[in-house]
């Protein structure tokens, strides 16, 4: 006997109607009900998400999410904005939503969730379902921009082949270790997740100290992207990208960007990235004034209160790039002149 359906018919077709979480050991879900702007606003698409407004929704069993699934839109139309972490994702993922018909999606909660239960058959079996879900748009989406959680990049090889290109943004080990230095929260949701991180890569020299250990974090993902990207498999599909070069230049390192995800920006896109305010507000709160002189002046006070730890990283680094051979990302340890 089929399950009853209570979730509306274009359910497999319209992203609407979220897949919020998952819970693999009740085989339970939870579905929402968005409207485009929801997702213009959330820089996160978890319980922040829910503060504006009261949003409803549906509690499923995996049965009756399996039944109100039909076919869905191409996976190879949803691309990846793989990140570091705290290197500027948000802002590059909101400038990407000013393309037309592009939807971001800001750390669904279900990637996390996968990732998280990467080795575990239970959580694996949602897999399929989550990419399927994800790659749903609005009448005017021709392509879906997912920026993960970082810890996400570690799932970067299942989540890869029969989804679209992909970017790993990254910035360079100095300036990462002087962001993450400065608060104790960053520093340990990195170190939470060393784990996870750690495994499946190659054995890298011992790291005791905090700020060793946040740059053994920085060049996994290094590394991990990589290996990735020598996969003929994923030929021409893959990208990296300095935050810097954003910083630097938006406007041309932006459109470089959607071009990979093969979108074209229209031909007032510096005067829409300058009319959108993006590079003057804390992508992350757009109530929060923060430019290119408030993080320099940030960053700056962070170098210099964290100067031994940040020294402890880059040694670690430097020596870790010469027992591993891989002396060709030395010039990513610290920032461009």
């Amino acid at each position: 006997m089929s399950p009853p359906r209570r979730l509306p018919p274009d359910f497999s077709r319209s992203a609407a109607y979220p897949l919020f979480a998952f819970d693999a050991a009740q085989n339970r879900a939870w579905v929402l009900h968005f409207e485009a702007g929801d997702y213009r606003r959330a820089s996160f698409l978890d319980q922040r998400s829910l503060g504006r407004r009261e949003v409803s929704g549906w509690t499923l069993d995996r049965a009756e999410l399996d039944a109100a699934l039909g076919p869905s839109p191409p996976l190879r139309d949803v691309h990846w904005l793989f990140h570091v972490g705290h290197c500027g994702s948000s802002l590059v993922s909101r400038l990407l939503d000013l393309v037309p018909g592009v939807l971001g999606l800001r750390e669904p909660l279900p990637l996390l969730a996968l990732a998280h239960g990467r080795e575990d058959p239970a959580v694996r079996a949602w897999e399929a379902p989550v990419l399927a879900l994800l790659a749903r748009g609005f009448p005017d989406s021709r392509a879906v921009v997912v920026k993960p959680t970082s810890v996400v990049t570690t799932l970067a090889d299942r989540l890869l082949p029969p989804t679209g290109r992909g970017c790993l943004l990254w910035v360079d080990l100095q300036t990462w270790l002087a962001t993450m230095l400065r608060d104790p929260g960053l520093i340990e949701g990195v170190l939470a997740t060393e784990p996870l991180r750690l495994a499946r890569q190659p054995a890298l020299p011992r790291a005791e100290l905090t700020g060793a250990r946040l740059a053994r974090a920085w060049l996994v993902e290094q590394l991990r992207w990589r290996t990735l990207s020598a996969d003929p498999a994923l030929a021409g599909r893959l990208i990296d990208l300095d935050f810097a070069d954003v910083l630097r230049d938006p406007a041309p390192a932006t459109a470089r960007l959607a071009a990979h995800y093969g979108l074209a920006v229209p031909d007032d896109w510096a005067q829409r990235i300058k009319a959108s305010e993006l590079l003057s507000r804390y992508a992350k709160d757009g109530g929060a004034h923060f430019d290119a002189n408030a993080r320099r002046r940030e960053l700056a006070a962070a170098a210099e209160k964290h100067a031994d730890g940040i020294g402890d990283g880059m040694e670690w680094a430097q020596a870790a790039l010469d027992a591993i051979g891989t002396a060709d990302l030395a010039p990513r340890l610290r920032p461009r002149g």
